[in-house]
């Protein structure tokens, strides 16, 4: 046993197992303890901190998804009024286009007419005109003395006729 001793090596595992004893017995355990309760508390923040920032961001999406719906809410009753107006404008173009044409055949009609009497008075005139002309001819050719004493007698006669 001497021989162990004198080696160096041997004073060094002697030592190591002291240390170790030591360590184990006296703070070895606790401070291996306080290491992982430091970590799992570190670790349990950051879990804690996860699910804050989980929960935030789930309520910030649902936040936006409403505001999204809402969004699009509007723009569909945007795109409905703006189809209303847009039929409102189409029916009553419509009208108005009923109506101007109404009026534009109603004054053609009425020009029509008023072409049709000027056009009847005109022909009316000529006949007139021509038939006192060749009344006047005839009379000229055909009228004698004794022919024209007998016609003014005849006309009296229809006077007096239409007098009673």
């Amino acid at each position: 046993m001497s021989s162990f001793f004198s080696d160096p090596s041997s004073w060094v595992l002697i030592a190591f197992i002291i240390f170790i004893v030591i360590g184990l017995v006296i703070k070895a355990p606790s401070m291996i303890a306080n290491l992982l309760d430091g970590e799992i508390n570190k670790i349990k923040n950051e879990l804690d901190e996860a699910r804050k920032l989980k929960e935030a961001a789930n309520s910030h999406l649902a936040e936006y998804e409403r505001k999204v719906q809402s969004a699009e809410e509007e723009a569909k009753k945007i795109i409905d009024q703006a189809n209303e107006i847009a039929k409102n404008h189409e029916t009553t173009s419509k009208k108005k286009a009923q109506e101007f044409i109404k009026r534009a055949e109603q004054q053609a009609i009425e020009k029509i007419s008023r072409a049709e009497k000027i056009a009847i008075s005109k022909v009316n005139e000529e006949i007139v005109l021509n038939s006192i002309n060749i009344a006047e001819q005839l009379i000229d050719e055909n009228l004698t003395e004794q022919g024209s004493s007998k016609l003014i007698s005849q006309s009296i006669n229809q006077i007096n006729k239409l007098k009673s």
